[in-house]
């Protein structure tokens, strides 16, 4: 799952219908202190999807989820295993968040592709021991509608069958959340597969947030979204 910020996923004029439904976005952990949405924006107990940047310290992140839930959030921090130094890392990240009540997290591979550290995938953070005595008891897990620029999609498949085995074992219930696309078309066949080989298994897509359109290029060259560009220079202007 890239990392990507985004603090207009909502905007202050979008149509009722769209908020009235189960809608979320991703922040990183300083644009939390500014964060102040009006209610009937994004109103409270909306999840707010929090990033876990290369060379940000992981308090910034714990100290983020404890003000989102003081606002009466729901902080889903990323957890990216090549993010973390030790594994002792990640238990003391863990337990931090539990103190703070935390329930649910993001669990990814992250950034960069090669690490320093022992963790190095997600699905062994979801096989990590400290789980089962933290509050954390939902998991959302990556789906790659376009495939991975990395991984092979057998690869994929293979990691994505691990992750909700390893979720069920430690007793998280399992959503998957989208990388973010262009191409409605793929995205919908992706679903479609999961759903198919997967049914029941809730799916979340991940959209851009309101930003220009070299933003745009510029994260999706970064996330290695590669078909999608095609999608986005047909598309033209015409996205905004």
């Amino acid at each position: 799952m890239c990392e990507q910020t985004n603090a207009q996923a909502v905007p202050v004029e979008a149509p009722r219908r769209l908020l009235d439904g189960d809608l979320s976005i991703e922040l990183s952990s300083d644009q939390v202190r500014d964060f102040s949405p009006s209610s009937s924006v994004l109103p409270q107990g909306s999840r707010v999807f929090l990033t876990h940047l290369t060379g940000k310290p992981l308090s910034a992140q714990i100290d983020a989820a404890a003000r989102l839930r003081d606002m009466g959030y729901l902080p889903v921090p990323h957890l990216g295993a090549r993010n973390f130094n030790t594994a002792d890392d990640y238990v003391r990240h863990v337990e931090s968040h539990s103190r703070n009540g935390v329930t649910t997290a993001l669990f990814v591979g992250g950034n960069p592709l090669i690490s320093s550290g022992p963790l190095t995938e997600a699905a062994q953070l979801l096989a990590h021991p400290v789980l089962r005595d933290s509050t954390i008891r939902h998991a959302f897990i990556g789906g790659y509608p376009e495939g991975h620029p990395a991984i092979s999609q057998p690869a994929l498949e293979d990691a994505l069958r691990a992750k909700i085995a390893l979720s069920s074992k430690v007793g998280l219930s399992v959503q998957v959340v989208s990388q973010f696309a262009f191409d409605g078309a793929q995205m919908g066949r992706w679903a479609q597969k999961l759903h198919s080989d997967y049914p029941g298994l809730p799916v979340r897509v991940g959209l851009a947030g309101v930003t220009s359109l070299p933003k745009l290029i510029k994260f999706a060259v970064m996330c290695g979204i590669g078909p999608s560009l095609a999608a986005l220079k047909r598309s033209g202007t015409g996205l905004f």
